[in-house]
């Protein structure tokens, strides 16, 4: 799976969250061919970098177990700066995320944890 975009600054607003700035350069591997001529960054990717982005910062230390409530709320092209806020909840084991470009959701999600300690 590609890796994340560089990661500009990472603050932490409260225990266990995280808000994290990407920058999304226009030759990100991501946009190879989704979509020629229109390039998006693909939801699965958005996904997949909260998960990664949230075990390296927050130490989740655990996998998606399967229950994924996702919103795409705007499109992601190249070039876009973007906030990534992230907050784990062990006694819910999940961690929550949401895409910010612009100051406008760009997508949100929740993504319930294997193996979170509660």
């Amino acid at each position: 799976m590609t890796a994340p975009p560089p990661v500009r600054a990472v603050s932490r607003p409260a225990p266990g969250s995280a808000l994290v700035l990407l920058d999304l350069p226009a030759d990100h591997p991501a946009f190879a061919g989704h979509f020629p001529g229109r390039p998006v960054l693909p939801g699965v990717l958005q996904t997949h970098w909260a998960l990664a982005l949230g075990d390296e910062l927050l130490g989740t230390g655990c996998r998606a177990a399967g229950d994924f409530q996702v919103k795409f709320r705007r499109v992601i092209g190249p070039g876009a700066g973007l906030e990534l806020h992230l907050h784990h909840d062990a006694d819910r084991r999940s961690l929550t995320f949401e895409y910010r470009q612009d100051g406008e959701t760009a997508a949100q999600g929740r993504v319930r944890l294997d193996g979170a300690a509660p």
